[in-house]
């Protein structure tokens, strides 16, 4: 039901009101109109064509609010994504008592302040950076014969440093570029950080041998 005036209702057959206005029309309504009739519909085609309306509205203040707030423009653009996402699921959590834009921008906020506070605690992000020579240098290597010493070096030496589950999970995410999560779930890894954690041994094992082999060169 939607109030027109004081003690006044009227009721809304959602498809047909779709149907007569069309997309052309929908342009002319106003965001909190928008709204309702997005909460409203059932119809797979009339959600299409709201929520179609309602990204086209906003999209570009969304992008430059995630931009602002994560100071990065390509991150912003793909956070915006996100944010739609999330509009559209709690789209009912929309009562009216303030603006459409007010509600997305605390939605906007919300979800980029979370995914910040998330970076900063990636133990992949403040971990050492991987060591140069695991670094595929193939656009150094002027033979492929080098390169393909190269290559063997490197897996000889995981074969040799690592356990058998820090292999798996470092073929999968960086030789099949796995998601963290997707890895954790199938390996079924139990432990808090899930496959985080044995990327991050394994590349501090890593850094540790490399090393370890480079001293050793130096005094040779």
């Amino acid at each position: 039901m939607l109030k027109v005036g004081a003690g006044e209702e009227t009721s809304w057959d959602l498809r047909a009101a779709v149907c007569r206005a069309g997309i052309g029309d929908l342009a002319a309504l106003g965001d909190e109109h928008l709204m309702l009739l997005l909460q409203s519909a059932e119809d797979g085609p009339a959600i299409d064509d709201l929520f179609g309306e309602f990204f086209r509205r906003y999209r570009p203040k969304v992008v430059s609010w995630c931009t602002r707030l994560v100071r990065n423009f390509e991150e912003g653009a793909e956070m915006a994504q996100e944010v739609f996402l999330r509009a559209y699921r709690y789209r009912h959590t929309f009562r009216g008592d303030s603006r459409v834009s007010t509600w997305l921008y605390t939605i906007t906020r919300n979800h980029c302040l979370n995914a910040i506070r998330r970076v900063e605690t990636d133990p992949l992000r403040k971990s050492d950076p991987l060591p140069a020579a695991l670094i595929d240098a193939s656009g150094d290597l002027q033979a492929d014969v080098e390169k393909s010493q190269t290559i063997e070096r490197m897996w000889r030496l995981i074969e040799e440093t690592l356990t058998a589950v820090e292999k798996r999970v470092m073929a999968l995410h960086y030789g099949h570029e796995i998601a963290l999560d997707t890895i954790t779930r199938e390996l079924m890894l139990s432990n808090p950080s899930g496959a985080k954690a044995y990327i991050v041994n394994a590349r501090r094992k890593l850094k540790r041998v490399l090393g370890d082999a480079g001293r050793q060169a130096r005094a040779a």
